[in-house]
C-alpha cells in the first residue's frame, strides 16, 4: 500500500527537499499555504500531514485546528525553525499533533519519524473503523431490542382488545414523568423499554383470566399476580436489558411496602417501577373495560394524589401533575371543541350540499358523527358521514353545523391538514373498494379523520406544533409530540373518535395506523397506506412505498401496482371535487 503524504510549507525549497526524500516510497501531495492545503485534503486521502508552523495568512497549528474533526485518524506533524513551544504544547496536549521536528531536520531522523508516524496511522484507522463498528452494532442491537419489545407488547395487546395501545399509552406517560424529574438519557431510555414491556408477563395469563368480562375473584388475582416476575424472567436473558427486567419485576410494588412481589418500599423500589405503577394505574382508570366506565382525567387525578405516600411515589405524582398539556387534551377531547370553517349560509343548502360541507372539514365531520351517534343508543353507532347526516336531517344538521366554533383564522397547516386529510379520505375508500376488507363508507371516514388528534393539538398548542409538524419523519414527529404532550396526535384521534361514538375498530384503526412495522389490524394497515397514498407527489413515488414493504401489501391482497394506480384515481377525484368546491 502506497501512503499519501501531504507537505506545507511556504518555502519552494523546503517542499522540493522533502519531496526528493520521499517520493520513493510514498505519494507526495505539496502546498505552499494553508488553504491550498485545505483544498487537497478535499480531493485526497491523506495517512500523514507535515506542515511548517510559521506561514503568512494561517499558521500549522490553525490548519490542524481546522481539520482535527474531519480527519480524526490522519497523523499530524509540525516542522518548525524556532521556538515556539507554547503553541507546540498546547497543541500536542489537544492530540492534534503527533511529533514535532526541529529545522534543520536530519533526513535519516525524518524518514523514520514518518515511517512511525505511518504506523500510528494504521493503529488509529483501525481503533477508528473499530468504534465505527461497534456503533453500528450497538445501533442494531439497539433496533433489535427495540423490535423485540415492540413484537412482544403488540402481541400481548392482540389477545385483549380493550388494552390495545395500553403498552405505548403508559410508555408515554413514563417517559413525560421521566423528563419532569430530570431523568438522564440513559435511564429514559430504560424507562421507555420498561414502560412498553410492564405487562409482558401476562402472555402466560390464561385467557379465562386474562379476558374475563366482570371483576376477579381472589384467585384468579392471585394468577394475575404472577405476571410481574414471570416478565422479568423473560427479559433477564435479553443482553443490555437487566435494568428493565428489575424495573418490570417491580412495577406493582406500592410505595408504602404492602404491594408485590417482595414487598419493597419508598427508595427500595427502582425509580423506573415508581414511575410505571403511576402511569399504569392513571391509564387503567382512563381506560373504559366491558365491567365498568373510564374515569375522567380529573377523577383519575383525584386518585392518584389520594393514595399518594400509599400506593404511589409522592414525588412521581407531582411530577405526574405537572403534565399540565395532558389535562388540557383530556379536557377537550370531542369535536365540539374543534373549531370548523364554517359555510356562511346554511339555509340555502340543501342535505346533499351540507354533506359535500361536512366533508371537507374533518372537525366539522367529528362534530356531526358525535350528533349522530351519541344519546341514541336505539339506532347503533355508525362510521358512515352519509348516515350520520341522513339521520340527523337537513334541519338538525344544519344546527349542528351553526353550533359549532368557527376559526378565528384558517393557518397554514390546518390548510395543509385539510386538503391531505381529503385526499387520504379518497384513498381509504378505493382501498377498501380494492380489497373489500372494511366498509367503503367506514374507510372514507377513517381517511377524513385519521388526524384530527393533530387538529386539536395545533388549535392548543399553535407555537409547539408549527415546530413539530416540519419534522421529516413520521415517528419523530410522534416521539416529539409524546415527549411535549404525553401522547402523540394518533391517540389524541383515538379518544375523539371515542367520543363521537364511532365503532370501536375504527378508532383503534387510527390509533395504530402510523407505526407500519407494528401494525396487524387490516384496517389500520389500509389506512396507513392510504396516508402514504395521499402523501405522494407522483404515482412512482408511492410506487415504491418503501415505508410498508411487499408482505405488509399482501396482508391487504395488493401489489404496487395497485396503490400506484388507486394514486391516480385519488388525484382524480380529489381534483374534480376541489373544483366542483371552488366553484
Amino acid at each position: 500500500m502506497t501512503y499519501k503524504i501531504l507537505i506545507v510549507d511556504d518555502e519552494p525549497a523546503n517542499l522540493r527537499l522533502l519531496e526528493r526524500l520521499f517520493r520513493r516510497d510514498y505519494s507526495v501531495l505539496t502546498a505552499s499555504s494553508g488553504p491550498e492545503a485545505l483544498e487537497l485534503l478535499g480531493q485526497h486521502d491523506v495517512a500523514l500531514l507535515v506542515t511548517d508552523q510559521r506561514m503568512p495568512g494561517m499558521t500549522g497549528i490553525e490548519l490542524l485546528k481546522l481539520i482535527a474533526d474531519s480527519r480524526p485518524h490522519m497523523v499530524r506533524m509540525i516542522l518548525t525553525g524556532y521556538t515556539d513551544m507554547g503553541a507546540l504544547v498546547e497543541a500536542i496536549n489537544c492530540g492534534q499533533v503527533y511529533r514535532y521536528v526541529t529545522k534543520p531536520w536530519d533526513n535519516d531522523d525524518l524518514r523514520l519519524t514518518v515511517a512511525r508516524a505511518l504506523e500510528h496511522y494504521e493503529t488509529n484507522k483501525s481503533h477508528h473503523e473499530l468504534e465505527v463498528a461497534n456503533k453500528r452494532l450497538s445501533l442494531r442491537l439497539r433496533e433489535m431490542t427495540r423490535g423485540f419489545v415492540r413484537a412482544i407488547a403488540d402481541a400481548l395487546e392482540a389477545r385483549d382488545p380493550f388494552v390495545y395501545g395500553h403498552a405505548r399509552r403508559v410508555g408515554g406517560y413514563a417517559g413525560a414523568i421521566g423528563r419532569r424529574m430530570h431523568l438522564s438519557v440513559q435511564a429514559l431510555e430504560q424507562l421507555s423499554l420498561a414502560a412498553l414491556l410492564h405487562d409482558v408477563g401476562k402472555i402466560g395469563t390464561p385467557d379465562s383470566v386474562l379476558l374475563k368480562p366482570s371483576a376477579l375473584t381472589g384467585a384468579e388475582q392471585a394468577v394475575v399476580r404472577l405476571h410481574a416476575e414471570r416478565g422479568a424472567r423473560m427479559l433477564a436473558g435479553v443482553p443490555e436489558m437487566e435494568e428493565v427486567a428489575a424495573a418490570v419485576r417491580h412495577h406493582h410494588e406500592n410505595y408504602d411496602g404492602t404491594g408485590y412481589p417482595e414487598g419493597l418500599a419508598g427508595e427500595q423500589i427502582p425509580v423506573a417501577s415508581r414511575i410505571i405503577r403511576v402511569a399504569d394505574a392513571y391509564d387503567a382508570m382512563t381506560s373504559p373495560r366491558p365491567f365498568r366506565d373510564a374515569l375522567s382525567h380529573e377523577a383519575a387525578v383525584e386518585e392518584l394524589v389520594k393514595k399518594t405516600g400509599t400506593l404511589f411515589d409522592p414525588e412521581v405524582v407531582r411530577a405526574f401533575c405537572k403534565l399540565e398539556a395532558l389535562a388540557q387534551i383530556r379536557s377537550h377531547i370531542g369535536p365540539q371543541f374543534l373549531p370548523v370553517a364554517r359555510p356562511a349560509n346554511l339555509r340555502s343548502l340543501t342535505l346533499s350540499e351540507l354533506l359535500c360541507e361536512v366533508e371537507a372539514e374533518p372537525a366539522l365531520a367529528a362534530r356531526v358523527l358525535r350528533a349522530a351517534n351519541v344519546g341514541r343508543p336505539a339506532e347503533g353507532p355508525t362510521a358512515s358521514l352519509k348516515a350520520a347526516c341522513a339521520r340527523l336531517g337537513t334541519d338538525v344538521l344544519r344546527h349542528v353545523i351553526a353550533q359549532a366554533d368557527v376559526c378565528e383564522r384558517v393557518c397554514y397547516e390546518a390548510q395543509v391538514l385539510r386538503v391531505h386529510s381529503q385526499r387520504c379520505a379518497v384513498a381509504a375508500r378505493l382501498l377498501a373498494e380494492k380489497t373489500g376488507l372494511l366498509d367503503a363508507e367506514a374507510a372514507y371516514t377513517a381517511g377524513l379523520l385519521h388526524d384530527i388528534g393533530e387538529v386539536l393539538l395545533h388549535a392548543l398548542f399553535p407555537q409547539e406544533m408549527e415546530t413539530i409538524t416540519w419534522l421529516d419523519d413520521a415517528g419523530t414527529r410522534a416521539d416529539k409530540e409524546v415527549t411535549s404532550f404525553g401522547v402523540d396526535h394518533a391517540q389524541v384521534g383515538q379518544w375523539i373518535l371515542e367520543a363521537c361514538g364511532t365503532p370501536r375498530e375504527l378508532a383503534l384503526a387510527i390509533q395504530a395506523h402510523h407505526d407500519a412495522v407494528r401494525i396487524n389490524d387490516p384496517a389500520a394497515l389500509l389506512l396507513h397506506v392510504a396516508d402514504a397514498v395521499a402523501h405522494a407527489h407522483d404515482s412512482s413515488e408511492v410506487a415504491s412505498l418503501d415505508a410498508c414493504g411487499s408482505d405488509r401489501l399482501a396482508l391487504l391482497r395488493l401489489t404496487r401496482s395497485d396503490v400506484a394506480r388507486i394514486h391516480e384515481q385519488t388525484n382524480e377525484e380529489v381534483g374534480e371535487r376541489l373544483d366542483y368546491v371552488s366553484a
